[in-house]
């Protein structure tokens, strides 16, 4: 791989796709108490060589709770560039989130929630197309167990590539 082409020349019309999954097991120390998968895909578009907006779904399942969240974010370019085997973008997201619980009983119940939130995604391009990406996300919330107003990290891995 040649230094200059390590990742995309990033310029007004760039467009960018990105996904993660991931399994999560909850318990205590007495036993397991739930098992899930999560789901996270999304889009963005550069609209000036360092400024790009960008939407996200994500969904999540386990036995007894499901739901989705989406993601509305603005971002910019705060290291990288053609010659560069990584780069690190900085950006601000606003979040709503619906739940749907059901009980052992067989009730429903469910929540909407809405949040606003910053994260830093760091790439590094295996390709110039293509990247491996991690992404730490702090959030204000009212998505917790209480339905209060608290932060909430979230630090998916997964694959991005741009054209």
């Amino acid at each position: 791989m040649s230094a200059a082409h390590a990742q995309p020349y990033w310029q007004q019309g760039t467009k960018t796709a990105y996904g993660s999954a991931s399994t999560n097991l909850e318990g205590l120390a007495s036993g397991l108490t739930n098992a899930g998968a999560n789901i996270c895909v999304g889009y963005g578009n550069l609209f000036t060589d360092k400024i790009a907006y960008g939407i996200d779904f994500c969904a999540y399942w386990a036995p007894l709770t499901g739901g989705y969240v989406g993601r509305a974010r603005l971002q910019k370019l705060a290291y990288g560039s053609s010659v560069t085997k990584s780069s690190v973008w900085l950006g601000a997201f606003v979040e709503y989130e619906q739940n749907l619980n059901m009980t052992i009983t067989g009730d429903t119940f469910g929540s909407v929630n809405q949040g606003i939130g910053v994260g830093a995604q760091y790439t590094y391009w295996l390709t110039a197309n293509t990247g491996i990406y991690f992404w730490p996300q702090i959030s204000r919330t009212n998505g917790g167990p209480s339905g209060l107003w608290d932060f909430q990290l979230i630090a998916p891995v997964g694959v991005q590539v741009a054209w």
